[in-house]
């Protein structure tokens, strides 16, 4: 029996739990949420992830609380798991036991020994699964043990989807953000291609222009990779013979879902990066000329639906503003070359 002690220092752990949850706002919230749900029902695995706005079936984890400490950000295949039966059904599953035999591809589960799991949907304001909240432990659980944590999970599971949209959201206000010394110079395609990088967590993100006395190849102007931003590349001129690049002189999208290593073995850089989707698109001035384009580059699949997302369209708006600006400031520049950069050889 727990002693008087014990009951005060566990009345103080729940109350200054719930106080940092009633204070938590964003990422925090989640955080704190995960560890509490964790602590209060001895759960092994604890998280709260989105479903990434390019691949259906790719889950980032925003919050997560495993062994009782957080495992920070990262991406997994939700395919063959649980949390992808949770947000394609868009409905709470529970099991109570052997969830490794009902999902024996789930090589995370078996690893760990994962036995027990519940998973919440959580979804939009029009009802669209826009990611989960997910519990497993290592044993078995019985039906009271669950219908406490849905109980609980039920109660704080609208606030959990307002935070994921929110967080959504953050990120298009986050690539909107322009600083006005950036203007019209290769800065500000810098920024965006390291904010589509990030904000659309694909591997590669590039901006490129058309030469006006060269229609067979296309300058490098920003490109940002795993994070970095690849400014030996800058001024490049490539050939668009023999790259992804090269359907978009006769349509202005091309999207090659999983085939790229295999379509254009001569760029070693796609094998060295495992780098196996593209998606490209022409940017037009606004007497509707080709003047560029941008493309990503990523080492899962790309969906087509990447073009009907909020961030996508929102990135295509500025990347087209930005390089108009871009060409418009080196041509005010230098009006008598066509040769607005020189090419790294």
């Amino acid at each position: 029996m727990m002693d008087t002690r014990d009951q005060d220092w566990h009345s103080q752990s729940s109350s200054d739990e719930l106080m940092i949850l009633a204070t938590s706002t964003g990422q925090n919230f989640m955080q704190a949420f995960t560890e509490t749900l964790a602590d209060c029902f001895e759960t092994d695995l604890v998280t709260v992830g989105e479903l990434m706005v390019l691949a259906d079936e790719q889950i980032s984890v925003l919050a997560s609380c495993f062994d009782g400490k957080p495992m920070g950000d990262f991406v997994y295949d939700a395919k063959d798991t649980p949390c992808f039966d949770v947000i394609k059904a868009g409905k709470r599953q529970a099991f109570l036991c052997s969830v490794q035999e009902l999902f024996p591809q789930d090589s995370f589960f078996i690893d760990e020994n994962i036995q027990s799991y519940i998973g919440f949907p959580l979804q939009n304001h029009a009802g669209e699964s826009i990611g989960l909240i997910q519990a497993a432990w290592r044993r078995e659980i019985d039906r009271e043990e669950a219908d406490h944590v849905i109980e609980t999970i039920a109660l704080f599971v609208d606030r959990l989807s307002a935070e994921l949209v929110t967080a959504h959201a953050m990120r298009i206000l986050s690539a909107l953000v322009e600083g006005p010394a950036l203007t019209g110079n290769l800065d500000a395609l810098r920024l965006i291609c390291e904010q589509m990088q990030s904000a659309l967590k694909i591997r590669a993100a590039f901006i490129a222009e058309c030469i006006p006395d060269n229609d067979s190849c296309f300058r490098v102007l920003a490109c940002c990779q795993d994070g970095e931003l690849l400014q030996t590349i800058e001024g490049k001129i490539i050939p668009y013979k023999g790259t992804p690049c090269g359907n978009l002189k006769d349509k202005d999208v091309f999207h090659l879902p999983n085939q790229l290593q295999q379509d254009f073995p001569d760029q070693a850089q796609n094998k060295e990066l495992n780098l196996i989707s593209y998606l490209g698109l022409n940017i037009r001035d606004e007497n509707n000329q080709v003047i560029g384009h941008f493309a990503l580059q990523h080492d899962r699949e790309l969906l087509p639906k990447t073009l009907e997302s909020d961030l996508f369209k929102l990135f295509a708006a500025r990347v087209s503003l930005e390089l108009r600006k871009y060409q418009s400031e080196q041509l005010r520049q230098d009006p008598h070359s066509p040769a607005r950069l020189t090419s790294v050889k």
